[in-house]
């Protein structure tokens, strides 16, 4: 019998393909294949983090879809919720890497097995049975992936010890509408316990604001911890009323693909192994900043290798950092958010 999963990471499994030189993607001289989509980055790192991680969704059942089943089963995720279906195909994305280390994105991705998937293909128990679940946005914008995280959300909220988890991960370029995106995402992180956002998704979502302002207002759409990830400045939060800042590392950054769903999974498995049942976390845990200064360490290190997967680091790894900064001085304590309107 299978142990109970540590996390279910539900949501995109899809190829990237990223261009092999910096530049607009009209500019690529070619691009290398590899493995991408944010709940199945999530749930590669928490696996190297050492969790017992798992993912659920739909890719085709051709060499794409069977390159995405391999890749997560060889970094030890549980494959068990990943549908291979001959309705549809394995979505595509090209990526084009900035000067400035972000992306530039142009999507494959109509008529996806994604977007053709029986909800009833799905193992949805495996939500209910999870310590925690986590899931996104874009699993919410087509009929058939919206109905499987709604049934998959159900179990979990049903099972009421499985700590859920939501980043929504704008991709405002797949959605029909702007207008549609703010509504539903607004409406989709009510039932989260932790919602992970970017600053610049946090202004889109309740308009442009003070970091502190910012966070208060989405209060107003759901009562999880949020924690804003602020790029090489490190992250923010706001749990119960308690918020700060936690500052980032200084890393020599080459590619940002990834450094969010790193601290995710950074976040995830710190709270996991330390809070015993995180159901339980109806205040600011004290060790909340340690969590947050753990995941900022893991995005930071995923920026420091070209692609997502081949880049997050191991718990030893971060570990390892971890220690070099405290014996050379070099972790800050958190800053506290001024508020301000």
């Amino acid at each position: 019998m299978k142990k109970r999963l540590d996390l279910l990471c539900l949501g995109e499994a899809l190829i990237d393909f990223v261009a092999t030189d910096v530049g607009p993607l009209r500019r690529a001289p070619g691009f290398v294949k590899a493995a991408g989509g944010a709940p199945a980055n999530v749930a590669v790192a928490a696996a190297k983090l050492g969790l017992r991680s798992g993912f659920m969704g739909a890719v085709g059942r051709d060499e794409f879809g069977y390159f995405l089943r391999d890749t997560l089963a060889a970094a030890g995720v549980d494959v068990r919720g990943l549908c291979l279906s001959e309705e549809g195909g394995t979505p595509l994305a090209f990526v084009s890497l900035r000067k400035d280390a972000q992306r530039d994105f142009l999507f494959y991705w109509t008529d996806t097995a994604d977007q053709r998937i029986d909800v009833r293909d799905l193992p949805v128990s495996l939500a209910r049975s999870s310590r925690a679940f986590h899931y996104g946005s874009i699993s919410l914008i087509h009929p058939a992936m919206r109905k499987a995280t709604q049934e998959c959300l159900r179990a979990a909220k049903r099972a009421r010890d499985v700590f859920i988890s939501c980043d929504p991960n704008v991709r405002l370029g797949l959605w029909p509408a702007a207008k549609q995106a703010r509504k539903t995402i607004l409406d989709a992180i009510a039932p989260a316990h932790l919602v992970k956002i970017n600053d610049d998704e946090l202004g889109f979502l309740v308009g442009r604001r003070s970091l502190s302002a910012g966070m208060r207002a989405l209060t107003e759409y759901t009562d999880a911890g949020i924690l804003v990830t602020l790029g090489g400045r490190g992250a923010a939060y706001r749990w119960k009323g308690s918020e700060g800042v936690v500052p980032g590392f200084r890393v020599a950054s080459i590619d940002s693909t990834g450094a969010g769903d790193g601290f995710v999974a950074g976040f995830l498995a710190r709270m996991l192994a330390s809070a015993g049942d995180p159901m339980k976390l109806r205040e600011a845990p004290p060790d909340l900043e340690e969590w947050i200064r753990y995941a900022n360490a893991v995005g930071a290190l995923a920026t420091t290798k070209r692609g997502a997967i081949p880049s997050f680091p191991s718990g030893k790894a971060v570990a390892k950092t971890l220690r070099t900064l405290r014996s050379r001085g070099g972790l800050k304590k958190a800053g506290i958010l001024l508020s301000s309107p």
